[in-house]
């Protein structure tokens, strides 16, 4: 099992025999309180774990006086259930704390997670399983007895924006191998640009610029934001100088401080709490102008370019709202080219002591150096003044060690190339990296690699291609190539040792780990990586390396994100991943493991009568055809609302039989009546419910992000049985909630079949199932779609979106790769193939059935709010009411009624057109009306946005109805009932229900 006792990989084993607190003392845990737990953290926020029974009132107060997530594990049932109601009624549950049941051999969170783990009583939990999920550094609580995790040997940190200041993005990480599986998932789901990142002590810090294209991107502009790396959750933040240009080497971290400079100071900002402790500035007797340039650090001492306070670029709160890349319009500066490029160049050179502030040396150059070709290798400082010179200089005392002017390196270094373009990459990239013994030029601006012997600045060799992005490791260089192939070239001689043909995808950075080479895929995004042991290339098609800081190795982790753009992507946010040592990713479900019954006869259940005219399922039917012949008649009024915890977001409703069923992001599923709105009963999942219950026979089920198929006797809530469809009990953080790593999102249920998926992305496998849909029993599993092209190419189907049936086959939103995915409704065979032509666009979470072709549209499952869809989707937005009606959102913020096949030559013709609509969330066609919810611009104000639920006359559009709604509708929150009347969903909680008059 993974992450269990059986598959540790050689960094967990030699944690365990470094670890010195094998003996726990377990006493006074009575003494144990909130106060004391708390007191043992660094920081309120991060993820505690809670081992024992009766935890519910420590849990409620740890989670009342701080920001903590909190994990609980019990051995007993009823003690997970009487948790659960406690945690429910203080509006907790799932949302801030997490209650599952498991037995004393394993804790059902993934490793190096957890920032303490609390033991509340004398349970004997195994040792190592208290070691596995505890990250180095955190804190084991037992009693008395307090323990820290070691840091394990191997582990490397990122601390300068280019790994080290020899500018080689070449990680030393001895942890980070591959094969690789998801840490964590965390915000910000989107950044400004540009982007830089460094680490140190199990602390991730990213600079955001000044560049947002997006409204979504404003809230981080010039922001700082320090994150745990192991868990993913933000520390703190703090605003940098607006418009200073960060993306350079001014960032250092370690342990205890952060170093950022500006034009004004070098701040020393204390890595805990984001408090500027100290500043550094320059002496007026070495200038009166002191901007900081660049910056390095070796045993203690910082060295910096310093010169001229540079010009700082206009702030941009970009309104795009297409996808894309807009290479024009970055700014007043950074639009600027080729010699134009006007950041980072300085005349003097420092070394200077931290601790008291002393200028240890300077010197003084008579013209600029540029700071994109400035590197520290060793005992010498590299630095380089276009087209004027190159030399080096002694760190100990600043003394030139060797000057060169050559003029045919000076020609082979030539111009600057513009850059800044999606193939090539930015101008303000370095474009010098240093080994032992060679510099090289190269990157976007240049247009050979040039190198250069760092005994004497003699040219060793160059090749004609300069935009490259080199990772420099023993005896080779790899040189990823945009315009021409990649190669493997001999350091010392530039011999083609191997080529490495169409490898690298436009302008994200390339950087490398002890077994990796990782950039962007060259056709079809993603994250490519070059297994350095083979030369073998496979892929992670859920997110591609972002643009100026790429994949990241630290902590004995991989880092992706945010990114600023929309390009080719099933994931957003921050993305973290851990080696999976020996995990099988197509582990195949042994029944009696997986399923679990609470009654001894599943084929008695109350009944409850289902019409034709019921809303059962998810838009209606397994077709998603939203539409219904019952009449929802004329004068809407509000009927009843139900609001059992504000802030979550419900699913969708479905009905039957005079009920309303769902449930949201607390897990927690609800009947309720439709004649008053009163609760009948809950039900408890343990995680999010991205879709609602699906009804059939007198039960419901419903899929959970605790990795849970459940099914329950709808009229009463009892649940009858559940299924693991999750491999494996492995929690992750995915964007603030607790998920398994497989989370069950597409359910359907079709014929006494309950068909399932579990999965977030395809490189961690994807799991699908046939499930009996009384008994619980398997009648089939596919568990290698995720990987349909063998383990080398690691391509396949994600789960990222809900369920269709049609033609005998079922049909599910898949991601952006293979979407949809298409299964044998039989056998659970993937009738998917990958070739040359795989689909890029569109792409989504939804699935529509239009002239007998699935279609998927909308924006992805795991995105936020404010994600705007666009050129990677279909044309419009597409919201289906039946076959012959067909409603849609246009792009000018119209929806519009069209019918398929009533114009000119069998095209469709358009029946009518409403404007005003900034996002329709949902379209119901009902006997007598069209009924959409949305958003809708403000007579009075263009920029209010109403949230509205509306109902069109069917034939010419005219309004029939409307009504405010108190908060933005759950996508495809709406559903009419078999007595007409209209139930509403929000993103904040809110079940609504109104009826017209017939």
């Amino acid at each position: 099992m993974l992450n269990s006792t059986n598959h540790h990989d050689k960094f967990i084993l030699k944690i365990i025999w470094q670890v010195l607190f094998m003996s726990i003392a377990f006493q006074s845990y009575a003494a144990l309180s909130a106060l004391s737990v708390v007191h043992e953290l660094d920081s309120t926020r991060g993820i505690c774990v809670v081992l024992g029974k009766s935890t519910a009132d420590l849990v409620i107060d740890l989670a009342q006086s701080s920001e903590l997530t909190i994990f609980v594990q019990s051995t007993s049932d009823k003690d997970v259930l009487r948790t659960r109601k406690k945690l429910d009624e203080a509006g907790l549950l799932n949302t801030r704390v997490y209650v599952e049941q498991g037995t004393t051999s394993q804790i059902h969170l993934a490793a190096n997670l957890a920032d303490i783990v609390v033991l509340k009583d004398k349970a004997q939990f195994k040792q190592v399983e208290l070691l596995r999920v505890l990250r180095p550094g955190g804190k084991l609580l037992a009693g008395k007895k307090i323990s820290v995790k070691p840091v394990p040997d191997g582990i490397d940190q990122w601390t300068h924006p280019y790994h080290g200041p020899d500018n080689n993005p070449q990680s030393t990480d001895q942890i980070a191998r591959a094969p690789f599986i998801t840490q964590f998932l965390a915000q910000p789901y989107y950044g400004p640009m540009p982007a830089v990142t460094v680490t140190s002590d199990g602390k991730l810090f990213k600079a955001f610029g000044h560049i947002a294209f997006k409204k979504r991107e404003w809230g981080m502009l010039s922001k700082l934001v320090a994150m745990n790396a192991y868990n993913g959750v933000i520390l703190w933040e703090r605003e940098l100088a607006p418009g200073f240009m960060i993306h350079r080497n001014t960032m250092i971290a370690t342990p205890d401080t952060l170093y950022l400079a500006d034009n004004e100071s070098c701040k020393m900002i204390d890595v805990d709490t984001g408090e500027i402790k100290d500043e550094i500035t320059i002496p007026k007797d070495i200038t009166d102008l002191y901007g900081w340039k660049w910056m390095a650090m070796v045993d203690g001492v910082l060295y910096a370019l310093v010169g001229e306070p540079d010009i700082t670029d206009e702030v941009l709160h970009g309104t795009k709202k297409t996808a894309g890349w807009p290479w024009t319009g970055l700014g007043e500066n950074y639009d600027k080219f080729s010699e134009d490029y006007p950041w980072g160049f300085g005349r003097t050179l420092l070394a200077i002591d931290p601790a008291t502030k002393q200028i240890l040396w300077r010197h003084t150059e008579e013209q600029v150096i540029d700071s994109r070709a400035l590197v520290l290798r060793g005992d010498r400082l590299y630095a380089y003044s276009h087209q004027n010179f190159l030399a080096a200089f002694d760190i100990k005392n600043g003394a030139e060690i060797w000057r060169t002017s050559d003029a045919d390196l000076m020609a082979a270094i030539g111009l600057h190339d513009k850059a800044q373009t999606w193939q090539k990459g930015y101008s303000s990239q370095t474009y010098l990296s240093a080994s032992d013994q060679a510099l090289y030029f190269a990157g976007p601006q240049r247009t050979k690699i040039v190198a250069v012997s760092t005994e004497d600045g003699k040219m060793l060799w160059n090749y004609p291609d300069g935009n490259m992005l080199l990772v420099l490791r023993d005896n080779i260089v790899y040189a990823m190539g945009r315009l021409s192939d990649s190669k493997k070239l001999n350091p010392l001689t530039g011999e083609i040792l191997a080529d490495l043909p169409s490898l690298r995808g436009n302008c994200t950075r390339v950087n490398g780990t002890v077994d990796s080479i990782f950039a962007r895929g060259d056709q079809h995004g993603g994250t490519l990586r070059l297994d350095v042991n083979n030369d073998q290339a496979s892929r992670l098609p859920a997110m591609r390396p972002a643009c100026q800081d790429g994949v990241i190795a630290a902590n004995g982790l991989l880092y992706w994100g945010p990114w600023m753009c929309d390009c080719n992507h099933s994931l957003v946010g921050v993305i973290s991943m851990c080696p999976a040592a020996d995990f099988n990713y197509s582990q195949s479900a042994v029944e009696k493991e997986r399923l679990e019954t609470y009654t001894s006869n599943l084929t008695r259940v109350r009944e409850l009568t289902q019409t034709i005219t019921d809303w059962p399922v998810y838009r209606k039917n397994n077709q998603c055809v939203s539409q219904t012949a019952v009449a929802v008649g004329e004068s809407l009024k509000p009927q009843w609302e139900f609001i059992p915890r504000q802030g979550v977001r419900r699913t969708a409703p479905v009905a039957v039989d005079g009920l309303t069923f769902v449930s949201g992001s607390d897990g927690i599923v609800y009947a309720i009546d439709n004649q008053n709105g009163e609760q009948l009963w809950s039900s408890y999942t343990g995680g999010r419910v991205n879709y609602p219950p699906a009804f059939w026979q007198d039960r419901l089920y419903v899929g959970s992000a605790d990795g849970f198929v459940y099914a329950m006797e709808a009229a009463t809530g009892k649940q009858l049985w559940r299924f693991r469809a999750a491999p494996f009990e492995r929690k992750i953080p995915v964007y603030g909630d607790l998920s398994s790593t497989w989370p069950v999102t597409s359910l359907m249920v079709d014929k006494g079949v309950v068909y399932a998926a579990a999965g977030i992305a395809s490189h961690d496998g994807t799991h699908v199932y046939a499930l009996d849909a009384v008994t619980g029993e398997i009648l089939w599993q596919n568990n290698d779609s995720g990987n349909l092209i063998g383990q080398s190419k690691s391509s396949g189907v994600s789960v990222q979106g809900h369920m269709l049936m049609h033609d005998n086959k079922v049909y599910m939103a898949g991601g952006n790769v293979v979407s949809p995915a298409v299964y044998d409704k039989t056998t659970g065979q993937c009738l998917n193939t990958l070739t040359d032509e795989w689909q890029k666009a569109p792409r989504g979470k939804e699935l529509f059935l239009i002239n007998g072709k699935v279609t998927v549209f909308d924006q992805m499952l795991y995105s936020p709010r404010e994600y705007i869809p666009s050129r990677y989707y279909a044309k419009y937005l597409l919201h289906a009411g039946s076959n012959s009606d067909i409603v849609y959102q246009g792009t000018e913020n119209e929806i519009m009624c069209i019918q398929l096949g009533a114009g000119p030559d069998g095209k469709a013709k358009r029946i009518w057109q409403r404007s005003g609509f900034v996002e329709t969330s949902g379209v119901v066609v009902a006997q007598d009306a069209i009924i959409t919810i949305g958003g809708l611009i403000s007579e009075n104000n263009e920029s209010v946005v109403r949230n509205m639920l509306i109902a069109f006359n069917r034939t010419n559009g005219d309004t029939v109805f409307s009504a405010e709604l108190p908060a933005s509708p759950t996508s495809w929150g709406i559903a009419v009932d078999r007595d007409g009347r209209i139930i509403v969903t929000t993103d904040q909680g809110h079940v609504l229900c109104y009826q017209g008059d017939k």
